[in-house]
């Protein structure tokens, strides 16, 4: 770690003192890991690292611009920016697939019928589902996941919920919060990223690429695998237009049995940007001041630009 704290120093301090000391803290915050932080902690891809973080802080893009002003002069190009087609994540009478499947899991497992009161046999339930997950589903997912990050020449990662994790989001979703509704009815099926994987790729090219892919191998609309596409280049958040990522939920049958996984796809920078914005403005576990937190929006912000900027060199008038 010393040496890594050092590197960053060396990388940062001279123009971005603030922002080397945000990323310092997120490196010795060992309790809420982030891809970046393994990246940083790693010889081989440290200085990749490093110089996209820099080069996000500097911000030479988008200067004093805001994202919006730089979008209405410079819209994003090509696929990527194209509206998510409707029988993707619609049934043709309208129901949504993921919310159908998610049904159909339910009635096939009682785990997942478990709500926000368990009772000691309901706990029994959940731990053999989370090992399931383990022991089943992800090496599965890995399979597939490790299959298509080798082909898009990118980095595949996936993780599973424990038991212990997947009461632990249905108490919170049902009792919600100030920004969020409760949800009194949710489930342990409704964790319906219990298994989570990412693969993230150097560019632009890849990422359409690499999209192209999984719908042409999963398949989409009536009997394909992918249940929900959301695309946030086509259709940005509204609370966080700077967040760029593709986040898809897969059907995956094991043993004869169903079950979901999240995949997200992103960029490199933009897989980096938001390890920055999430765990210190989403979930600000280090404690940042609020100039810290802006800075970090800004440079998730660059790295929306950038991309954006990227499309624009290969889908041209």
């Amino acid at each position: 770690m010393a040496e890594t704290i050092r590197e960053i120093r060396n990388a940062l301090s001279d123009r971005h003192a603030d922002v080397s000391g945000v990323v310092e803290r997120l490196v010795t915050d060992k309790e809420h890991p982030l891809d970046v932080v393994a990246s940083l902690n790693n010889p081989d891809r440290r200085p990749k690292a490093l110089a996209t973080i820099r080069e996000l802080a500097d911000e030479r893009l988008l200067a004093d611009r805001g994202l919006d002003d730089f979008t209405a002069e410079r819209p994003g190009r090509g696929p990527l920016f194209e509206p998510v087609r409707r029988e993707v994540n619609h049934q043709e009478d309208g129901q949504s697939r993921k919310s159908a499947y998610v049904a159909h899991c339910k009635s096939a497992d009682a785990a997942r019928t478990v709500g926000a009161n368990p009772s000691t046999d309901d706990r029994l339930l959940v731990q053999d589902y989370g090992r399931r997950l383990v022991d089943d589903v992800v090496p599965q997912v890995r399979r597939e996941v490790r299959q298509l990050a080798v082909e898009a020449e990118g980095r595949g990662s996936i993780r599973a919920k424990d038991a212990d994790g997947l009461l632990d989001k249905v108490e919170r979703m049902s009792a919600g919060s100030e920004d969020r509704p409760t949800r009194p009815d949710y489930q342990i099926g409704d964790v319906i990223d219990a298994v989570g994987a990412r693969i993230t790729v150097g560019d632009t090219d890849r990422l359409e690429r690499l999209l192209a892919t999984i719908e042409e191998r999963f398949g989409s609309g009536e009997g394909g695998r992918i249940l929900e596409l959301e695309n946030m280049y086509a259709g940005p958040k509204p609370h966080n237009p700077s967040y760029r990522v593709i986040p898809l939920i897969i059907a995956v049958e094991v043993n004869r049995t169903p079950y979901t996984f999240e995949l997200q796809l992103c960029t490199w920078r933009a897989s980096i940007a938001s390890d920055l914005e999430h765990n210190t403005v989403y979930k600000p576990y280090i404690r940042p001041t609020a100039a810290e937190q802006d800075k970090i929006r800004r440079m998730q912000a660059e790295a929306a630009a950038l991309d954006q900027d990227e499309t624009r060199s290969r889908w041209h008038d």
